[in-house]
């Protein structure tokens, strides 16, 4: 790497960095970065594959740190993420979490890397927000995408006249038209519930799905008046996209 790029960086830093050649061509960042338990982050720079460029990595040190009290084993955690490293333009390969940028972007591209390996170190503590955030939109690409085959129809009114009874989904099945709900929190739950029983109420032919966030995390009385309204219910989006086409795949024969 030219030194000039190594003193810029250490000037820019207020000289309260060291640059440490670990092997030719990687270089290792000693800077007062730090992991939640007080450990000095790993940072890596090395030439980039792409020609002029550097590379700025931590040999999987991040998600090795993380999968102590962590696992990124689902769907859902894969998404979130794969969603932190494409928000801040970041990458991953086999672990190592990097970015390939221009020699002179070095210092912005150490303070991007540096506040992206501290999400990614931290998914363990703001998962649920973050899941809850992103459960309708991962609901919905999940259908759009894997179950498109079955032609979801979104936002349906089973019922013209009452446009506050809407359907997330709509699947059309050879005999009644199966009806999809998203349900975090008590409010939907509650709103679901009363669609189920106000279409049965009205005569329409349907098969109804409930896709919750956290079903354990609902109160028990809604627990039990879903339950009762609904013909099929997923625990959670895991649940649903391990087993959904399978039971869509039972309804639409």
């Amino acid at each position: 790497m030219n030194n000039k790029y190594i003193d810029l960086l250490k000037q820019q830093f207020n000289n309260r960095i060291d640059i440490r050649e670990k092997r030719p061509g990687i270089y290792q960042l000693i800077a007062p970065f730090y992991y939640e338990d007080g450990d000095m982050m790993d940072i890596f720079i090395q030439e980039s594959s792409s020609e002029g460029k550097l590379r700025i990595c931590d040999y999987g040190m991040a998600l090795m740190r993380l999968s102590y009290s962590y696992d990124i084993d689902t769907p859902n955690r894969e998404k979130i993420f794969n969603r932190i490293l494409t928000e801040n333009n970041l990458s991953e390969d086999n672990g190592n979490i990097y970015i390939d940028i221009d020699p002179e972007k070095l210092y912005m591209a150490v303070l991007q890397f540096t506040q992206t390996i501290s999400k990614v170190s931290n998914m363990n503590q703001f998962k649920r927000e973050v899941i809850q955030s992103l459960f309708y939109e991962m609901l919905k690409e999940f259908i759009c995408t894997d179950l498109a085959k079955y032609n979801p129809v979104p936002k349906v009114l089973p019922l013209q006249e009452r446009d506050d009874l809407e359907v997330d989904f709509a699947f059309n099945a050879n005999q009644k038209p199966i009806y999809l709900f998203g349900v975090r929190g008590t409010p939907k739950a509650r709103l679901s519930t009363i669609c189920c029983l106000e279409f049965l109420k009205a005569g329409l032919p349907f098969r109804s799905i409930i896709v919750h966030e956290e079903f354990d995390a609902l109160p028990k009385k809604d627990r039990k008046r879903i339950t009762s309204a609904a013909d099929k219910q997923f625990v959670d989006l895991d649940d649903f996209q391990k087993n959904g086409e399978q039971f869509l795949e039972r309804e639409t024969a």
